[in-house]
């Protein structure tokens, strides 16, 4: 079996789907940029996946040594001393019982499945799988994970990510308490044990990597820390640079300039408009303009938008996907209308391992048997 293409066509929630189903073995290959990352896949299951060694080791290093588990000291001489010999890092630790084996596997099965968490957030990149009989373990290995709970796992992730990076710009930034009291019993045990991490010094990051309980977890309860007022982020740097910039002193200009500019710009630009033949506030009735495939594959668009996520959540949960549209509000995945744009039916048509959703438009006859011959835009397959 050999996959190759490109992210933007095929995601990579769609690969590990695919590649689990099917239980195959063999190597997973992701780029973006420069960033490499490498996923071994034995019978389906996912045993491996990490960057380029060098970037590997200092993650693991610097998460080893925030945690007190190694001293910098022991952690730099073990890698020279394993250097010199040409072991792989993971096997040369275990053997030379640099670090507890508990500890060890505990930090670098958090490593491997952040690092797949976060190539699932991709949004561009190219992808090869290469089918083999055995994969090389050699870099080491964590206990297999069957690919339907990293996607579950993803996807919790990918439907919560935007809201954290909102509220998290950087995660460099300096995280710091701000003065409003904090009342213990009332804080989730996870959130405290973020809380207890944050001395004034430490950034997003460095807490990130000191939890237990990942990193997605920590920065998703910095936010919610941040949303209820307990914490704040420091920004003296942003503000330092901004206190050296030159200031202008703006000319003083009359209030009513303004105002009479902005009026004079937009009756121009309805006149032009107007003048071509187009409504672009859509005040006059056009029906030309209401039947605009553009205009009405925007609209669509936009509202196809949830229904996929639902039927893919859904997937997730039942390992297919539903008979009908109405399961998805049985299973409390999706409580909007379940109507097109303009208030008709969708049509849903389950097949063997796929679906197809199409519209009936606004005259009730688009998406019909005879719909090979819209956009691809207007139907989902």
């Amino acid at each position: 079996m050999a996959l190759e293409g490109t992210l933007q066509d095929f995601a990579l929630v769609d690969i590990l789907q695919l590649i689990g189903m099917q239980r195959k073995t063999g190597t997973l290959t992701l780029i973006q940029g420069e960033e490499v990352i490498d996923v071994l896949v034995q019978d389906g299951m996912v045993v491996w996946a990490a960057p380029a060694d060098e970037i590997f080791e200092t993650k693991l290093g610097r998460i080893l040594v925030s945690r007190d588990l190694i001293t910098r000291a022991r952690w730099d001489e073990g890698r020279q001393i394993r250097a010199r010999k040409g072991q792989r890092l993971i096997p040369f630790l275990l053997e030379g019982q640099w670090i507890s084996p508990r500890d060890l596997e505990r930090v670098v099965k958090r490593l491997v499945l952040e690092t797949l968490y976060r190539a699932l957030r991709w949004r561009e990149g190219r992808y090869t799988f290469a089918a083999q009989g055995q994969v090389d373990l050699s870099r080491g290995q964590i206990s297999p994970v069957g690919t339907e709970n990293i996607l579950l796992e993803a996807v919790r992730q990918m439907d919560e990510w935007p809201l954290v990076e909102k509220r998290i710009p950087s995660l460099d930034l300096v995280v710091r308490r701000s003065s409003r009291p904090v009342y213990h019993e009332q804080v989730p045990s996870e959130r405290l044990a973020v809380l207890e991490l944050v001395d004034g010094r430490r950034t997003v990051r460095d807490i990130a990597e000191l939890c237990d309980f990942g990193e997605f977890d920590a920065y998703k309860g910095i936010a919610d820390l941040l949303a209820a007022g307990v914490l704040k982020l420091d920004r003296q740097g942003e503000a330092a640079e901004a206190a050296v910039r030159p200031v202008r002193i703006p000319r003083r200009v009359p209030a009513w300039l303004f105002a009479v500019t902005v009026m004079a710009v937009t009756l121009a630009s309805l006149y032009f408009q107007f003048s071509r033949g187009h409504d672009p506030l859509y005040l006059l009735p056009s029906h030309e303009l209401a039947a605009s495939p553009v205009i009405q594959a925007r609209r669509l668009n936009v509202a196809a938008r949830v229904l996929p996520r639902a039927l893919d959540r859904y997937l997730l949960l039942r390992g297919g996907y539903p008979d009908d549209l109405a399961k998805l509000r049985a299973e409390g995945l999706f409580i909007g209308e379940l109507r097109d744009p303009w208030g008709q039916p969708w049509n849903y048509e389950r097949r063997e391992s796929s679906y197809r959703l199409t519209s009936p438009g606004p005259d009730g006859r688009m998406g019909t048997a005879d719909d090979q011959h819209i956009s691809p835009s207007w139907r989902l397959d």
